[in-house]
């Protein structure tokens, strides 16, 4: 082997030497990592170029990293804290964890059966227990205590609290209405439910009946979990309660 031979050996050593380290390197040498982070990003290229990820998701993703990194490490935070570890991490990005979808709002409808159970299961409690303090507390709200007197009022008013909460509370997307609207249906809602009321009140008999304070009460408890179980099915969020 001639001088000039033996001379290049080394260099060309030396020069492979330097590549390898280049491939090694933190992706900008001048952000300055931490020998710690820059180790562990090392690993995290190794470990994403295993994987079946675009090399541009990749290096995207590497970027994202050591830019955290480098504003986070002057408080002693290190890439393991951040990440957790190298195996971790690159599952997190190839497989990430889907966010749960918004459900969608309870329509109209269904919102207005809410809260007419509502009102429903509010009159039964307190029929239920006018029953037991006394016969004169029933007897002065004869009418108005019978049950279809209570069915049929706890409809209206459960269509009118759905209607006011669609002004107060609209959906996304949903064009606010009017301040002068909100009023507006607000004291319409109450004098039709006023009116309902006194007129159901003046029923008396077989059409009207008075159940036993008892009966008020176990309907209201059946009327309370059935509310619970259709707030959890259709997603309602615009109820009083």
């Amino acid at each position: 082997m001639s001088e000039n031979e033996t001379s290049k050996t080394p260099r060309n050593a030396e020069a492979g030497a330097k590549q390898v380290q280049a491939a090694e390197r933190p992706i900008h040498e001048s952000t300055e990592l931490t020998k710690r982070n820059a180790d562990y990003m090392r690993q995290m290229r190794k470990s994403l170029e295993a994987t079946k990820l675009p090399s541009e998701q990749q290096q995207m993703v590497l970027n994202e990293m050591t830019a955290t990194l480098l504003s986070e490490q002057g408080r002693g935070t290190t890439a393991r804290q951040l990440y957790g570890t190298v195996q971790e991490r690159t599952e997190e990005i190839v497989n990430p964890k889907k966010t749960p979808v918004e459900r969608e709002r309870a329509n109209y409808w269904i919102t207005s059966l809410d809260n007419g159970l509502m009102l429903f299961m509010i009159f039964c409690l307190m029929y239920g227990i006018m029953g037991f303090i006394g016969n004169n507390a029933t007897k002065n709200s004869a009418g108005a205590n019978g049950i279809t007197a209570i069915l049929v009022t706890s409809i209206i008013g459960g269509l009118g609290v759905a209607k006011l909460f669609e002004y107060l509370m609209p959906a996304k997307g949903q064009k606010k209405t009017s301040l002068f609207k909100k009023i507006a249906w607000s004291v319409l809602a109450i004098i039709v439910w006023m009116l309902a009321f006194t007129t159901m009140s003046m029923i008396q008999g077989p059409l009207n009946p008075v159940l036993p304070g008892i009966a008020y009460l176990i309907i209201a408890v059946v009327v309370f979990f059935l509310r619970m179980w259709l707030k959890r099915r259709y997603n309602i969020t615009t109820s009083l309660f």
